[in-house]
């Protein structure tokens, strides 16, 4: 079956993509695209408060031709982006940092070959950072372009092959100061959230400072407050008293410098601190509130070098991170506190290795060294344990890509690479990594991967040394007994984990075929097997019990009273799921303000004397004509929708952005006006499962066995993301829905509904609202956002689950339910910052 469809799915991929490979046969050299020009004026402009500065350039009455010119900031090697937002697709997602648009893409970042959630590698103008906490807060605004793409280009910095990459390219020069608050509550009563967030950044070139303060907070959400039923072996109700959601407050504070330190080199040095705390209800002991306290703090410092020497790109990083916390049981006096402290230090470099005569092979060499340390302490009926672990990691990989055939071969362009690594770890040992792939291109706008991996992984320090940590009166299901009992959970490290080994097989394609619209299709299958994967207990399944019966203990009745979660070792997984999906982008044109407001625009930003030579505007709210200077980019494809091209069908000043009052918009409308967007991704799971030991079941996830509380793995699993954005205004509707799964119980198992739930989000980006801005100059800047999460209040719903079986009522599955929220931001451009743009001619240095 699996075999079946895997052939299926690679035919359909493969016959539009030999489609194009004949086409690209035949077919005569390309003539430049509207989208590879770039028209740009003589006169000053009011830049747009969004972009800072910088949309237009000057004049030059002569045609420029480059040949063979990659777009500024893109990554090494030839393997091609799978999408390309521009600057208008991501004001389109309505985010307000780069971590909330990461959010917003997440479905066409994540992968199936990591080892966790699958969060993309980020990379900066293609280059390597210290750590996201770097780019986390940035305004999207500051953003020229964000390319999506697949885990093999992650290999050419060093990383390994198990994460999609997002290089995110930034403005040559931005200045701004942001200021956000918002808050959401739920509708159905009991939880709400805060934040506020002030931010600053300024860009000039290759010099770019940062800094934020975020404040954020929840109240708790207790039982009483949701549908759950009271316990039967309470003789005064603790629903009071226990929490779904515990209390929680954060405060941050992060900066970052980013300077040129040698005619070679650009040094960037960022500073975090953080402090965090928390509360939750446990229940009553002897009549008494029993709750936990937690607190903790982190402190940061990261830095990178990156520069390049001849054809040699170099780089390097540091990092240093102390995490302190502490969790305290009152009443019983039980006590977890942890330190875990990190070091590391790397350097990789990327160039040229020989000629081949299908080009030039490359290699990507790295080092690096890490100290790791954890010290714990527990206390627990005033028995204190103490644990403390250390660990020295060395490294070092390198990855050759080697051109076979060329692109203008009867095939197309076809690569090759080879990897390999090794680390020393003092606690495990010697581990080794391997690998390969190959990357086709038989057309321009079509690509096809494949690549296999195995590599061997140590448990974390957490994994091994967190203290150990107990929790009474947890609901947890007994599926022995078919009943949710209440049970001491045990939580925390241990000691005696073993080394895994994962292979990893994986056959993926993109093809694009429409530019305008935008169309592009995606699909990847991956394979993975594993060898001692670390696993915990979601459940106490009759196998996982016979297996560990140490990890479940039981009154003489037979009766469930702890339960040990902390990781051990099986013997082999067993993984094979195919992800495929489309991306869809249509231009719109944006309505032209009308004359009378580009007049009002003018004359203020006359009056403020940022443009004292300004022209008005022609009769039909046009700008006036201007000498142009076109630049035409000829290479092996024209750059994708949104990495470059025309601003405008204009090529005169700009009036609105930057000015008093100014407000994002300029005349002419069309070329980067509105987006109409549609995403969707389908993960098809056709194994998945767990081999414990020798003589024992295996474990099917998607037949029975538990793997989380909502039971086992779904077969199908949907994302989809849609919006509309033009004018200003945006929506943008999301959802998730997943297949039904069942979870073996003793009698009828428990069996879990297919489940959907949808987000809305919309927003208006009041800068852009020329009519607004010119009557509240106030609000240029300025954007609200309107916020649905889980629109229809769905919760999971578990086939024959009563109040007998408490740990799958639908409340507490989703507790918080439906919320919505309001945000308000301000982004704040000094006029100081544009006056001294307009003075130096405007310009368009972002290209």
């Amino acid at each position: 079956m699996t075999r079946n469809i895997l052939l299926a799915s690679t035919a359909i991929l493969a016959a539009p993509l030999f489609a194009g490979v004949a086409s690209a046969q035949v077919a005569p050299a390309p003539v430049p695209a509207p989208a590879e020009q770039v028209a740009v004026a003589q006169q000053p402009a009011v830049q747009d408060p969004d972009a800072a500065i910088d949309e237009e350039a000057e004049d030059v009455d002569q045609e420029i031709t480059v040949t063979g010119a990659r777009p500024r900031g893109s990554v090494v090697g030839n393997i091609p982006p799978e999408n390309v937002l521009d600057s208008r697709d991501i004001r389109a997602t309505g985010a307000t940092s780069i971590a909330e648009l990461l959010d917003s893409i997440a479905t066409q970042t994540g992968s199936a070959r990591g080892r966790g959630a699958g969060a993309p590698v980020v990379l900066l103008n293609g280059q390597r950072i210290s750590g996201f906490r770097e780019l986390r807060d940035l305004p999207p605004e500051a953003i020229q372009r964000t390319e999506i793409l697949p885990e093999e280009v992650a290999l050419k910095y060093g990383y390994s092959a198990d994460q999609r990459v997002v290089n995110i390219v930034l403005r040559r020069r931005f200045n701004s100061t942001t200021a956000e608050v918002g808050g959401r509550i739920a509708t159905d009563g009991g939880y709400a959230t805060g934040r506020a967030d002030v931010g600053k950044l300024a860009i000039r070139d290759n010099t770019r400072t940062s800094g934020n303060i975020r404040v954020e907070g929840n109240n708790p959400l207790f039982e009483s407050e949701r549908d759950i039923g009271a316990r039967s072996e309470d003789t005064i109700d603790s629903r009071p008293f226990r929490t779904l959601v515990g209390a929680g407050q954060t405060a941050r504070v992060s900066g970052t410098l980013s300077r040129p330190v040698s005619s070679i080199f650009n040094g960037t040095l960022t500073a975090e601190a953080e402090r965090r705390g928390g509360s939750s209800g446990l229940g009553l002991l002897n009549s008494d509130y029993l709750r936990r306290e937690t607190s903790g703090s982190t402190y940061a410092l990261g830095g990178s070098l990156n520069g390049q020497v001849g054809r040699w790109r170099l780089s390097s990083t540091a990092n240093g991170e102390l995490v302190k916390s502490e969790s305290e049981t009152a009443l019983r006096g039980d006590l977890s506190e942890s330190t875990r402290s990190s070091l590391s230090l790397d350097a990789t470099a990327n160039g040229p290795l020989l000629q081949l005569p299908a080009g030039m092979a490359n290699v990507t060499l790295k080092g690096g060294v890490s100290r790791l340390a954890i010290e714990g302490r527990s206390r627990r009926s005033n028995v204190v344990t103490p644990s403390d672990f250390n660990r020295f990691i060395g490294e070092g990989s390198a990855n050759v890509d080697l051109p076979i055939t060329e692109r203008a071969s009867a095939i197309g362009r076809l690569t090759a690479n080879v990897n390999g690594g090794l680390r020393y770890l003092d606690d495990f040992g010697t581990l080794t990594s391997l690998g390969a792939g190959l990357n086709w291109s038989p057309a321009a706008r079509a690509s096809v991967l494949l690549s296999w991996t195995r590599e061997e992984g140590a448990p974390s320090l957490q994994q091994l040394g967190d203290p150990r940590l107990d929790t009474e009166g947890v609901p947890f299901f007994d599926a022995r007994n078919g009943v949710t009992v209440p049970v001491t959970t045990i939580t925390g490290g241990n000691r005696d984990l073993l080394a895994d080994r994962r292979n990893v097989f994986k056959i993926g394609g993109n093809w694009q075929p429409l530019e305008d619209p935008d169309l592009r299709l995606r699909a990847e299958f991956v394979r993975q097997t594993t060898d001692n994967p670390q696993i915990s207990f979601p459940a106490a399944t009759a196998a996982l019990e016979q297996a560990f019966p140490n990890r479940f203990q039981r009154d003489p009745s037979g009766q469930l009273i702890s339960v040990d979660l902390r990781p051990v070792n099986a013997a082999r997984s067993k993984r094979e799921q195919l992800r495929w999906g489309f991306d869809f982008t249509k231009s719109l044109q944006t309505k032209r303000p009308s004359r009378e407001t580009i007049n009002r625009l003018v004359d203020r930003a006359r009056q403020s004397g940022l443009i004292p030579n300004a022209p008005r505007p022609n009769a039909d709210g046009t700008a006036p004509a201007a000498p142009t200077v076109v630049v035409r980019t000829e290479g092996d494809a024209p750059p994708p929708p949104g990495a470059g091209g025309p601003r405008g069908e204009g090529g005169g000043p700009r009036f609105g952005g930057g000015g008093p009052g100014g407000g994002g918009g300029r005349f002419g409308g069309g070329g980067r006006g509105g987006r109409l967007t549609l995403s969707a991704t389908h993960t098809v799971t056709f194994t998945d499962e767990l081999e414990i030991g020798p003589g024992l079941p295996v474990l099917d996830y998607l037949n029975g066995e538990a793997l989380s509380a909502s039971g086992g793995r779904p077969r199908h699993q949907v994302e989809v993301e849609s919006g509309y954005y033009n004018n200003g205004l945006g929506v943008r509707l999301s959802g998730n829905w997943r297949s039904a799964t069942r979870l073996a119980s003793v009698g009828d198992d428990l069996r879990f509904s297919p489940y959907a739930t949808f987000n809305l989000r919309a927003f208006a980006n009041l800068g852009e609202r020329l009519d607004l801005v010119t009557k509240v100059p106030f609000l240029r800047g300025s954007s609200v956002r309107f916020e649905v999460n889980n629109i229809f209040n769905t919760r999971p719903a578990v086939n024959g689950a009563t109040s007998a079986i408490p740990a799958y009522q639908p409340d507490r599955l989703e507790p918080v339910g439906r919320t919505v929220g309001v945000t308000f931001r301000k982004l704040f451009i000094p006029n100081r910052f544009i006056r001294r743009a307009v003075q130096q001619g405007g310009g368009r240095p972002d290209e």
